[in-house]
């Protein structure tokens, strides 16, 4: 049984829903190694909770999918991952294609709740577990 913070309490969390959490970032920091930090899901919850900064999140296999397309200034600085994830399923003619980051952002908001989606420091308190378990070793 998982120890609830005030905040996952304060925004009801279950021991089944931080459980997933965990389950989820475990298997998404075994299957992608972090371009930024030295976790991917680290990156990534940095990227949303801290720094603000989305890149921040990209593991390596987006990085080279990225670099074949666009440079640095549009990967890093000049477009939104969301429209990059777009122009790159048109390229690669692969409708299914997404980018890492954005994959593990969408199943981590399939574990929240409506209510819990809707609020602002709810979601915060997600990303910041899965920031402290992928800052543990």
């Amino acid at each position: 049984m998982i120890k609830l913070t005030k905040k996952q309490k304060k925004y009801k969390f279950t021991n089944l829903q931080l459980q997933q959490i965990k389950t989820l970032v475990n298997a998404w920091n075994a299957k992608c190694k972090g371009n930024y930090r030295s976790s991917f899901v680290g990156g990534v919850a940095y990227g949303y909770l801290d720094s603000g900064i989305l890149t921040d999140g990209l593991s390596e296999r987006d990085i080279d999918l990225l670099a074949k397309y666009f440079t640095d200034e549009a990967i890093y600085t000049s477009v939104e991952l969301e429209t990059l994830n777009d122009w790159l399923r048109q390229l690669e003619e692969d409708n299914t294609l997404k980018l890492d980051c954005l994959a593990f952002k969408e199943e981590l908001d399939k574990l929240l709740t409506d209510e819990q989606r809707l609020e602002g420091d709810a979601v915060a308190t997600a990303w910041d577990w899965c920031w402290k378990l992928s800052d543990v070793k």
